[in-house]
């Protein structure tokens, strides 16, 4: 009886304290935005080592690819097509690093080369490391994107690293882990001050296996709660990358580039409704996807307004300043009064 007093005091407080794990996540969300509210252009300001960070953020990308189904083994022209998809990524890739390494100087200490690669997979995606490693899914290429959509996908995952957001995305896990460990042995505590004064292995097991829970849970709802910020801030960081590849361009008269096409990228990244449905598997990635040309079409709309506010002022303009060489040419015309007397003098 004792040991089943113990037993379901311990479950009870075990509930109770899986039930504070979201509050908790989502503390530790917060505090690790605000300590990661710094310039993308400092590299001391992480709070976890950057070999720990590129470690967790390299099995979690791993993780993921593994959770992916393959495709099937391409043969004959589809081979030829994956390759040149292959090739595409590689040149664009250049491109990008380089313009990346322009916009933000110190980049090189913490990812010194941007590693570009197309996975044998069936969805539509796209990851990476804190290291700089990209992988673009193989399924992305049955949208048939244009070179400007696909440096806008690939500078939105580039993003990622340069904003820093698997080093944040570390530092969230391991403060959960670490409350998670610290709320927990109170478990054992209260175990021990209550009738039943011996832990059993039951609920040795029972405080492990929610400490391991609250964890988990914690991170995703942390993650959750961060991931829509980080998102937007990697449309902000592409779009810097994407418009210093123009400026390159422009400066290198011999590279075959022209200036990013905005408004062309937002109306090639416009997907309706059936075609996310049709990639069911993709869904969630293309829905971002989708946040982000909604992003890109409100640009685009900001741009047509200016355009439009503009040519609304030089037309009032031009009325004005024609109302006034009427009004001059009207006052030139008049008869002036001393001229008139002196008419009907002779």
């Amino acid at each position: 009886m004792p040991h089943n007093n113990c037993l379901n005091q311990t479950v009870i407080t075990l509930s109770l304290s899986l039930a504070l794990a979201a509050n908790t996540a989502v503390a530790a969300a917060d505090l690790a935005a605000q300590s990661h509210a710094t310039n993308i252009e400092n590299n001391n300001d992480s709070m976890v080592p950057s070999v720990i960070s590129d470690a967790v953020s390299d099995v979690d990308m791993q993780l993921r690819l593994a959770a992916k189904s393959n495709t099937e083994v391409c043969a004959a022209d589809i081979c030829l097509q994956n390759q040149a998809f292959n090739t595409r990524v590689q040149q664009l890739g250049a491109q990008l690093s380089e313009a990346a390494y322009a916009q933000y100087p110190t980049l090189k200490k913490r990812a010194p080369n941007f590693v570009f690669s197309v996975a044998e997979k069936k969805e539509a995606g796209s990851a990476s490391n804190a290291r700089g490693k990209v992988v673009i899914f193989r399924g992305l290429q049955a949208f048939a994107l244009t070179d400007d959509a696909l440096s806008f996908v690939m500078g939105r995952e580039m993003a990622h690293v340069i904003g820093k957001h698997h080093n944040k995305n570390t530092s969230t896990k391991l403060i959960i882990s670490a409350l998670a460990t610290i709320l927990f042995p109170a478990v054992g505590i209260i175990g021990a001050s209550s009738a039943a004064t011996q832990a059993t292995t039951a609920t040795t097991l029972l405080t492990s296996a929610a400490s391991t829970a609250t964890s988990l849970l914690g991170s995703e709802v942390a993650l959750a709660k961060m991931k829509p910020s980080q998102l937007v801030e990697a449309d902000e960081i592409a779009l810097k990358v994407l418009n210093q590849l123009s400026i390159n361009a422009a400066l290198n008269s011999s590279q075959n580039s022209t200036q990013w096409n905005l408004r062309e990228t937002a109306s090639v990244l416009q997907l309706d409704e059936a075609e996310i449905t049709a990639n069911s598997a993709s869904k969630n990635w293309l829905q971002d996807l989708q946040t982000s040309q909604a992003y890109l079409q409100q640009l685009v709309n900001v741009e047509d307004n200016a355009v439009v506010a503009l040519e609304t002022e030089t037309l009032q303009l031009d009325v004005a300043e024609a109302d006034l060489i009427n009004q001059d040419h009207v006052v030139s015309s008049l008869p002036v009064a001393g001229n008139h007397k002196l008419e009907a003098a002779k």
